[in-house]
């Protein structure tokens, strides 16, 4: 690694810490609601979705709001953005709380949550005189709590992952709105067996925080920008063979309890 590479990446990691500790007091929370089941084919159930930021937090919406697939929870983000000129760093946080749970229909799951993937891409842009500081980052993580298995009770299980990406003047550029992806991706199976628990379908009920940065520094006569442009949930699910499948009405029902069940909550 160079000089200029080891510079570059000991900003970006101030740059993170920088993040890490304006996240602490997050603001001007959304609550996007509730989406699913989106049955057949989908099975999965996302309950107040809330996005916040910590460092643009009068900012509409960075995620803007979801749309459910089958199981597949897509945003499409129009102002998550970094950009800099002259020397500055940029740095844009968002944050995402939402549950998980499984369709259950008298006491039978629809299925089970075995493997949750996050990707994300986008474009950046890198010109001008400069050297490797001349960089963006894209950095995402995510927490998870497992409640249940099976439909079934456990003690809580936490579970993080992260990964990130680096693109620098020097390696990458000089560039105009170039393409960039990141993802993570999390094996509850993997998990379940660590912790010796038996499983048939996975995880029916969680409790997930995900915290995305982009990150632009410049130098005197140096541009950096980087936008994310999609922003996507996709679970892996293990069906139950012998899940009865419900009329719409009852689907309908559902939701319609699920909603009650969460104004209870909040109001305890």
């Amino acid at each position: 690694m160079t000089h200029s590479s080891r510079q570059a990446c000991a900003w970006l990691a101030a740059a993170c810490s920088a993040v890490s500790l304006c996240t602490a007091s997050l603001a001007g929370t959304i609550n996007y609601g509730d989406f699913g089941p989106d049955f057949p084919p989908g099975v999965t159930i996302y309950t107040d979705v809330q996005e916040s930021s910590g460092t643009d937090p009068d900012e509409p919406g960075l995620y803007g709001a979801p749309t459910l697939t089958g199981d597949t929870l897509d945003f499409d983000p129009a102002g998550f953005v970094a950009s800099s000129t002259s020397g500055a760093t940029d740095i844009t946080d968002g944050q995402l709380n939402f549950g998980y749970s499984a369709l259950e229909v008298n006491g039978q799951v629809a299925g089970g949550l075995t493997t949750l993937q996050i990707t994300e891409s986008g474009d950046f842009t890198l010109f001008g005189t400069g050297t490797a500081a001349t960089s963006i980052a894209g950095a995402v993580s995510i927490d998870v709590d497992i409640l249940e298995v099976d439909g079934k009770p456990i003690s809580p299980i936490s579970i993080f992952a992260s990964n990130s990406m680096v693109r620098d003047l020097v390696s990458d550029g000089p560039v105009v709105l170039a393409p960039w992806d990141n993802g993570v991706i999390i094996e509850f199976g993997t998990v379940l067996a660590a912790n010796n628990i038996d499983f048939e379908f996975g995880v029916t009920k969680a409790e997930i925080a995900i915290d995305d940065q982009l990150i632009a520094i410049s130098e005197e006569g140096s541009v950096a920008f980087i936008a994310k442009k999609d922003f996507t949930l996709q679970p892996t699910i293990e069906l139950n063979p012998n899940f009865e499948i419900p009329e719409p009405a009852t689907v309908a029902l559902l939701a319609t309890m699920l909603v009650g069940a969460i104004g209870y909550r909040r109001l305890r």
